[in-house]
């Protein structure tokens, strides 16, 4: 199998995805995105299914992140992607270190920013929103004194039930 078509299956994999699924819902025959281990694809197809999967056309191809200074396939100056940017949030310019989380989760993998997310939504939930999603909240509600786990009191807990 060419790399193309494994970059593309994790991409889909990743997502929960067969091929036949997108092959369906991008419109392309049964079978396309196989052949394209042994034909070129056509660009306008695999520019459709990068879309589909949310992946650059740059991954899908040659497995890396391409910029104009990187024409040959290296991995990317993050201060070159940061200057790039200029990026600011509610009208405000973005401080160093929310620059530089910004330009890292864009360099890395599709499949990766995915996991990066939700790991900040869960962060975002629990400190914002102070919504206690975590079993830990079960055994320590903030207190000097911990909760024990199933035996129930302290004395259960110290032995000296």
């Amino acid at each position: 199998m060419s790399e193309l078509i494994q970059r593309i299956e994790e991409l889909a994999k990743g997502k929960g995805l067969t091929f036949n699924r997108i092959e369906h819902d991008c419109s392309l025959g049964n079978g396309t995105i196989k052949r394209w281990s042994s034909q070129s694809p056509r660009l306008d197809k695999l520019v459709l299914v990068a879309d589909y999967l949310g992946a650059s056309l740059d991954y899908i191809v040659y497995g890396t992140l391409r910029t104009d200074s990187s024409l040959k396939g290296e991995k990317p100056d993050l201060e070159v992607e940061k200057e790039r940017q200029g990026l600011t949030c509610d009208g405000l310019p973005l401080s160093e270190d929310e620059v530089d989380l910004v330009a890292m989760y864009r360099l890395l993998p599709p499949s990766h920013r995915e996991e990066i997310f939700d790991l900040v939504y869960f962060k975002y939930k629990r400190c914002v929103e102070q919504k206690k999603a975590s079993i830990y909240s079960t055994y320590f509600d903030g207190s000097e004194d911990e909760k024990s786990g199933p035996a129930g009191s302290r004395e259960a807990r110290d032995g000296t039930a």
